[in-house]
């Protein structure tokens, strides 16, 4: 178990002891015929914490696996839409595209350059951990026990790309994959579409949409 596991751990058994069981909310009566939603929506909460905007360094037996968190759910940038995010290898990361260690600065100009290049791209930023933290820690105001549990060297940076309109998100994050030094790449337009109600509709009619993908450089 990694150090930010443990902390993790430690974090949330501490805020487990301080609930009493007869403090928590009784479950509300099911109803019939929403079982099927229900199951997708929390199938998407999996899927948006495991490829959220801040990946924490945690090292498992997937990359699938891998403990991170969804800081803003709908994936959407200051300009109020949805960006493709590429996150950079850390230090004995999980993925395998990450195996020659931490991302070189040769290794994330030569991805900047060739992201700023793209005719579909219109804007290419860098946050680096301390920003990612901040971030973090801007969004998470109502879960004291992470802001108590992270620090900034558990994030990994990451690129946020604003993509032009009508262009393919999917085509941007998975071209970004394709680099070394890349962990994964998420496709925000993808889980923005995941938390509507048509993506609740399509999930719940078996929609297979993939909106990360994972690093396959070096």
């Amino acid at each position: 178990m990694s150090d930010i596991e443990d902390r993790l751990r430690d974090a949330m058994a501490a805020r487990a002891r301080t609930v009493r069981d007869d403090d928590l909310p009784l479950p509300a009566p099911r109803t019939a015929g929403t079982g099927r939603v229900k199951i997708a929506a929390a199938a998407l909460a999996v899927t948006v914490t495991a490829f959220g905007l801040v990946r924490l360094a945690s090292p498992a037996p997937e990359p699938q696996e891998e403990t991170t968190l969804a800081v803003s759910l709908s994936a959407v940038e200051s300009s109020g839409r949805p960006v493709v995010s590429v996150f950079l290898c850390m230090e004995n990361d999980v993925f395998a595209s990450c195996k020659g260690g931490k991302a070189t600065d040769a290794e994330r100009e030569k991805l900047r350059r060739a992201l700023e290049r793209r005719p579909d791209v219109e804007v290419v930023s860098f946050e680096d951990q301390q920003h990612a933290w901040e971030n973090f820690r801007r969004n998470m105001t109502d879960k004291p026990e992470l802001l108590r549990t992270v620090v900034a060297s558990d994030l990994s940076e990451s690129f946020r790309v604003q993509i032009r309109p009508d262009a393919d998100f999917s085509a941007v994050a998975r071209a970004a994959s394709e680099f070394p030094g890349v962990s994964n790449s998420v496709d925000g337009a993808c889980i923005a579409d995941s938390l509507s109600a048509w993506g609740s509709v399509k999930r719940w009619l078996g929609s297979k949409d993939e909106c990360s993908f994972g690093g396959t450089g070096r």
